[in-house]
């Protein structure tokens, strides 16, 4: 007989085979159901998330029992171990793996656990029917090397189909829900049910949109990264309980954090929210269902636009309610431009000092003309307070009791001005 495995080739290897390993396959096949029930309990003992239902396990059994009988066949026919194919069962229970978010170490730890029960089961057969010291030397030594070369191969095409099939259905997941999110932010998806189970998260809940984002150069690599742990902190930080993110760009993340309950203005302060040097965040107003899911993301872009136009004085992290006025008056940029300048004339000009001048006294309209409370919103002694105001009114050339909503919109703009495009 001549053997696909070259080291059966032997004479004495030859004689091992027929006399013992031939029939220890034989036995081994009939026990192959056995020994998947085996490794089955032994593998849920081990992890119980293995199985988070019946038909997992069930699964993975008939997976099991499938590639022993395999193993079974080639070893009593002699074929090369490292030719052999998976069964159609276990290449199943790979891909179902991937489906359940299994990871790619978990499945080679199966293939390891395999390997032992195997392996044990044959050296106690191989033991007790080898006919002396010599042959049961080279039936062990051949089913060890057999069984070595056939985990390798069979562990090798596991990666690959792993690896082939969590790239496909990661794009065909990615796709699916940025194809859903792209329907309920256009107000074609208007079923919060239906929308729900595309998009594999709870729509019925209160969510604050929120989009991060890098502002310095840096690899899309390093810039991704610190996006996606940006994200993570924030939604750790407001207290969410769900996430639901969607890459934009190399730089820029939406996401949608969620939770029962309705967040709080503590929650959500922005002085509580750290970002590393860098990152930019923009928040929309919490909001609840499928159209607070479309509001608040949409209340997010338009903070991250004034943001953008802001810069390179925009804040770490920044609230739709804190820029609201900004992001309405910057729809028309060039009406928003020559509304500043006409409003507040050299106080527009671009310099630092004017710059802060402009920003106490919006601060100062803002907390009711009072000195006191500006002073401790801007962290500066009270009569700085007074200083810049009257600085601030000699460059408006008037007083500021008069056409207040005027003034206070245009104040409220003028960070945004450099962003805008000048007036044509």
């Amino acid at each position: 007989m001549e053997f696909e495995w070259a080291p059966l080739r032997r004479p004495a290897a030859q004689q091992a085979w027929q006399e013992v390993l031939g029939p220890v396959a034989v036995e081994f096949a009939a026990e192959a159901v056995t020994l998947s029930e085996q490794m089955t309990a032994a593998l849920r003992a081990e992890d119980p998330t293995w199985f988070p239902d019946a038909e997992s396990a069930v699964e993975y059994a008939k997976s099991n029992e499938a590639h022993f009988r395999l193993i079974a066949r080639a070893l009593e026919r002699g074929d090369d171990p490292r030719l052999v194919d998976l069964p159609a069962e276990t290449v199943e229970a790979t891909r179902s793996g991937v489906h359940r978010q299994l990871t790619l170490a978990a499945i080679l730890r199966s293939y390891r656990l395999g390997h032992a029960t195997v392996w044990q089961w044959m050296f106690d057969r191989i033991t007790a029917r080898a006919s002396g010291a010599p042959q049961q030397a080279v039936a062990l030594e051949l089913a060890s090397t057999w069984l070595f070369a056939y985990h390798d191969a069979a562990v090798t095409q596991t990666e690959r189909q792993y690896t082939a099939e969590r790239e496909a259905w990661m794009r065909s997941a990615v796709a699916a829900r940025a194809e859903a999110i792209e329907a309920i932010l256009a107000g074609r998806e208007r079923d919060q049910r239906r929308a729900a189970v595309r998009l594999r998260y709870d729509l019925n809940r209160h969510h604050v949109g929120l989009i991060a984002w890098g502002i310095e150069a840096a690899s899309d690599i390093g810039a991704h990264s610190a996006v996606e742990q940006v994200v993570a902190a924030t939604a750790k930080a407001v207290g969410a309980d769900t996430t639901l993110t969607h890459p934009l760009g190399p730089q820029t993340h939406a996401a949608w954090l969620s939770r029962a309950t309705p967040f709080t203005d503590t929650d959500l302060d922005p002085a509580r929210l750290a970002t590393p040097a860098g990152v930019r965040i923009a928040l929309g107003d919490p909001a609840q269902g499928l159209d607070g899911f479309r509001r608040t993301h949409i209340e997010a872009t338009h903070t991250r636009r004034v943001v953008m136009l802001a810069e390179p004085n925009g804040a770490p992290v920044t609230r739709y309610r804190n820029v609201a006025v900004a992001a309405l008056g910057t729809v028309d940029p060039e009406q928003a431009r020559t509304f500043v300048i006409r409003v507040l004339g050299r106080l527009a000009d671009d310099d630092e000092g004017t710059f802060r001048l402009a920003m106490t006294l919006a601060s100062y309209l803002d907390e009711n003309c009072s000195r006191t409370r500006t002073a401790e919103r801007l962290t500066i002694h009270p009569n700085t307070v007074t200083y810049r105001v009257q600085q601030a009114k000699r460059i408006l050339g008037r007083g500021i009791d008069s056409d207040t909503l005027d003034l206070q919109v245009a104040l409220a703009l003028l960070p945004t001005l450099r962003g805008l495009p000048p007036a044509r």
